[in-house]
């Protein structure tokens, strides 16, 4: 007779891991308990060592698919001659809450769906304890029925029968339902009229078929929906979102899926994954239409995540599903916003009765080889699951930045990080910020004492921080935007010595009042040094200049070459074709140091490039042409331009541009294509960080590299600066549990607020 204590953490709760335990237990005739923890899930197994070791076996081999299983540990104690085994009370700290996120639909619930002989054969809402909504639906916490936006729904007596049933897999699945019991779906015009229809899905997809655009409400909001195969009905979407160039995502099935995209067996597993995100694979030439994704190496892809997805594909297999929205505000989540925002821009939209309590979008990302799934955009599938914070912190509020925001909440060792929230520049956005820093504090039951922000004075996350501390005992701390990109991936990866921390990104207010953006820092979790970074450039106008990057290219090529800029032969090499007056403005704007800013912005970098080769001159989305200077790369080119290091007065080093933007000039005289010349520039962004590298590896004895910075979602480039320094003998960490971009800011925040670790309990 033995008995073992195990303890279990990871995403245990809320996805069916105790009956699956009690169920186990129950199969091998082995004595105890199981319940919640604020640690996990705790077990205390007793009976024959032999069935013991085969329970501990099966724990990890037959685990609920959408459960992650981080650590088991398992510990010997006492017997006690216990007889059965049940489930106990959860035991949770005080204030200890969990929620589920949204979990794609499972394979026992898909094969019921396909049985015609199943009670809920083609049910649109069928779900169980393995899958189904989970943070979309919730009021507050306890997780039950009664606090969910399935209240509105009383069980019919079969669905109850399950829910209290422990061996069956509906046992305490809270959104249960069935035909009888459970929510239904709707089709409307766009002017609210109701279409009368026995089969409102099977008229949705009719409409779709004929090449209508329509809004279909899912799990976490809208999707605006069309046939990625009807090119005609592709290019009128682009025109009513306004939306040029930028890519949709679309819906296949997966034995769809190797039509159109290359996969590989673990982008296959991630896209399979209870998550279900938009995964950018490579595409194939395929019948979706080009404008789908236009001039782009990949298309967003996602499986079907809800049952009425299955629904849809199976008489549309390529569905374009883009997020229901207006031009950076908030996802759709409400009918009534259907009609008021999207009247120019569906016909129709089909709706449930289900409310959706907390909107979210879908999760995406990509693989990057043997590190796992590289996020770039945290929401669905994910929150509000807390992310580990390497020690202890006290109750923070970190606020986040203002592209692409996140904040995070924050209580001893969990950091809860918000769905991308989005960029804080309009109302909506900001009352989503709100709406959510509110809930997250109740569901949390986390009271902050200390609120983080960015260093931008102007910064609308930074004025939100100043004012929720007014009248308040709290206090407030301001932390630089690059220092929280490079310690949001130290804490991820829990590394508490020194560092080189590179940040590549696009904009960052730094100490000096200067715009950041290639910086090199030496420091661990709580201290960080600035040690490298590009020189300063000019950046006339702003954000005019981000807009149009073409002002960029002016403005570097004057700022380095002087007034040979304007020479007629110069400008027509370049083909710098815009009129001279805007040319005089901007050298007129630099001369006299008039409406400028002052950046060593990587991203400012690549658009300067992106404007010099003529691949795009003005961006109708972010990132746009440092996007397409990656996407024109030639693989295999391993030549790189001249560059020049020095060092500026503060004893950093400098890495200065003048070769750099000679050896371009100097290929594009030669006829050099500009695949080459793209593949030149990044492979020589590699060369010099990895030449700044070793020289602070010397300096500072440090060998461990992180990776941080919206830059580095460039593919070509991450992939490069990988290969390239673990050649060279760097050990390599990069972000897997929070995008690279914005998106990981505040939780660097938090842990940059707290400071000082040393003096800090890590319990």
């Amino acid at each position: 007779m033995a008995r073992s204590l195990v303890q279990v953490k990871g995403i245990v709760q809320g996805v069916g891991f105790r009956p699956f335990v009690y169920r186990l237990a129950y199969r091998l005739n082995l004595a105890g308990f199981v319940r919640n923890t604020s640690y996990g899930v705790e077990i205390e197994i007793e009976g024959n060592a032999k069935r013991i070791k085969e329970f501990l076996k099966r724990l990890s081999l037959e685990k609920p698919v959408a459960s992650i299983i981080e650590l088991i540990t398992v510990k010997q104690i006492s017997p006690r001659r216990e007889k059965r085994f049940v489930i106990k009370q959860s035991k949770f700290a005080e204030g200890f809450t969990q929620i589920s996120p949204d979990i794609a639909t499972c394979k026992d619930c898909l094969k019921e769906f396909f049985n015609p002989a199943d009670r809920r054969f083609r049910f649109p809402f069928i779900n169980c304890t393995n899958c189904g909504p989970r943070y979309s639906i919730i009021y507050n916490t306890p997780y039950d029925r009664k606090q969910t936006s399935m209240k509105e729904f009383k069980m019919c007596l079969d669905c109850e029968n399950e829910f209290r049933d422990i061996n069956n897999r509906r046992f305490h699945a809270q959104p249960d339902c069935c035909f009888v019991c459970g929510p239904e779906f709707s089709l409307y015009r766009i002017d609210g009229r109701k279409i009368k229809t026995k089969d409102p899905i099977g008229e949705a997809i009719n409409l779709i078929k004929k090449g209508e655009i329509i809004a279909i409400k899912g799990i976490g909001g809208f999707h605006i929906a069309c046939d990625a195969t009807n090119c005609s009905t592709v290019k009128k979407l682009r025109v009513l979102k306004n939306r040029p160039t930028k890519p949709f995502a679309i819906m296949v099935n997966e034995k769809d899926l190797g039509k159109i995209v290359k996969v590989t067996s673990q982008e296959k597993k991630m896209i399979k994954s209870p998550v279900a995100p938009v995964m950018l694979l490579e595409k194939k030439k395929s019948e979706v239409c080009e404008e789908v994704a236009p001039n782009n190496p990949y298309l967003g892809v996602m499986l079907p995540y809800a049952p009425v997805h299955y629904l849809f594909l199976e008489k549309i297999p390529f569905l374009v599903m883009t997020s229901a929205n207006i031009a950076d505000e908030p996802l759709i989540k409400e009918d009534t916003e259907i009609k008021t925002k999207l009247k120019r821009k569906v016909s129709f939209y089909l709706t449930h009765n289900r409310k959706i309590i907390n909107r979210c979008d879908d999760s995406v990302g990509f693989y990057l080889k043997e590190r796992g799934f590289s996020i770039i955009r945290r929401s669905r599938g994910y929150v509000p699951v807390p992310i580990e914070l390497p020690l202890s912190v006290r109750k923070t509020l970190a606020t986040g930045p203002y592209l692409k925001n996140t904040f995070t909440l924050a209580d001893k060792k969990n950091a809860y990080v918000s769905p991308h929230i989005g960029d804080l520049d309009n109302s909506e956005t900001l009352k989503f910020f709100y709406e959510m820093v509110e809930k997250y504090k109740r569901w949390f039951k986390i009271e902050p004492e200390l609120i983080v922000h960015d260093l931008h004075p102007d910064y609308l996350s930074t004025k939100i921080a100043q004012e929720m501390v007014k009248n308040k005992n709290l206090e407030i701390k301001g932390v630089q935007h690059h220092i929280a990109h490079i310690v949001s991936c130290l804490g991820e990866n829990k590394i508490f010595e020194k560092a080189i921390g590179i940040a590549f990104d696009g904009t960052g207010y730094g100490i000096d009042g200067n715009i950041w953006g290639s910086e090199f820092f030496i420091g661990d979790l709580n201290q960080q040094k600035r040690v490298a970074h590009l020189e300063y450039l000019p950046l006339p106008g702003g954000e005019e200049s981000i807009k149009k990057p073409y002002r960029i290219a002016i403005a570097y090529l004057y700022k380095i070459f002087g007034p040979d800029l304007i020479h007629k032969d110069f400008t027509k090499i370049l083909n710098l074709n815009y009129p001279l007056k805007e040319i005089d403005t901007i050298i007129k704007m630099i001369d006299q140091n008039y409406n400028l800013a002052h950046t060593s912005s990587m991203g400012r970098f690549f658009d300067c490039v992106s404007a010099i080769l003529g691949i795009t001159r003005e961006i109708t989305y972010e990132a746009e042409a440092a996007i397409n200077l990656e996407y024109v790369a030639k693989k295999g080119i391993k030549d790189y331009y001249s560059y020049e290091i020095g060092k500026n007065i503060d004893d950093e080093f400098i890495v200065h541009i003048f070769l750099i933007l000679e050896g371009i000039i100097n290929d594009i005289k030669r006829g050099i294509s500009k695949n080459i010349i793209s593949a030149k520039f990044h492979n020589t962004v590699v060369q010099f960080s990895l030449d700044i590298a070793r020289k602070l590896r010397r300096i500072y004895g440090v060998n461990k590299v992180v990776l941080s910075g919206g830059v580095f979602q460039n593919r070509y480039l991450l992939n490069l600066m990988i290969r390239r320094f673990e050649d060279s003998d760097f050990k390599v960490f990069t972000h897997h549990k929070l995008p690279t971009n914005d998106g990981c800011i505040s939780y660097g925040q938090v842990i940059l607020g707290n400071g000082n670790w040393e003096i800090r309990s890590s319990k």
